[in-house]
């Protein structure tokens, strides 16, 4: 389903989280949950019952396949804490009218970009290693899943760090290769918000998102 190849392109531009939205379809319940993070995983299984229905669903059309992808990533993602944890410390030298513009255009670019990669179910399987809770000040929990692609190519592992919002878990990062989507995506967003400023950003994002619903027809 995904290549070596793939994975590179998405750290190099793109927070990939959400392509996994799709892989949380295929996790298997684990036998000796970590106490602290049984919820987090709960969670993470609860994501598979309607991702699996997606990926099997042969007869959706386009439109259709991408209003229920929406339904996945809105359920299971922080889009505005990960929105707003990629731009750093530029956030709070947007107005609010930036603000909520630059969120609404980042949530679609992701959006429509995933659903554009959505593929149908091919085996795929995916097992919950370990959860550890960590120290930070809101108690994450990160997620060790294994997944094996079949057709001969090596399981990788994947990290999904999961944070509570009230009584709700949802994902706000997950790293494979030792690199952090989010991380790496704010990286590329402080570059060129450095060349070309916050509304500079925004534009791009714009442009970006324009091309998305060209290609779409």
């Amino acid at each position: 389903m995904m290549t070596g190849v793939i994975h590179r392109q998405w750290l190099q531009g793109i927070v990939a989280g959400f392509a996994f939205a799709i892989l949380a379809a295929m996790l298997a319940p684990s036998a000796n949950a970590a106490a602290p993070g049984e919820e987090a995983e709960a969670f993470l299984n609860d994501l598979a019952v309607t991702g699996i229905a997606l990926l099997e669903k042969g007869d959706y059309t386009k439109s259709e396949r991408e209003l229920k992808f929406r339904e996945i990533v809105s359920k299971g993602f922080a889009l505005k804490a990960i929105g707003k944890f990629v731009v750093g410390r530029y956030w709070r030298k947007m107005d609010s009218a930036q603000q909520d513009e630059y969120q609404e255009l980042f949530s679609e670019w992701l959006l429509k970009t995933y659903a554009n990669r959505l593929g149908g179910y091919r085996g795929q399987t995916v097992e919950i290693v370990k959860s550890i809770e960590t120290e930070s000040r809101y108690k994450d929990v990160i997620v060790t899943t294994r997944i094996t692609l079949g057709n001969g190519q090596p399981s990788i592992n994947v990290d999904w760090r999961v944070r509570k919002f009230g009584n709700e878990y949802k994902v706000i990062d997950l790293s494979f290769e030792g690199a952090s989507m989010i991380g790496t995506q704010r990286k590329e967003f402080e570059s060129v918000i450095q060349k070309i400023g916050v509304t500079g950003l925004i534009d791009n994002l714009r442009g970006r998102l324009a091309v998305l619903m060209a290609d779409n027809g």
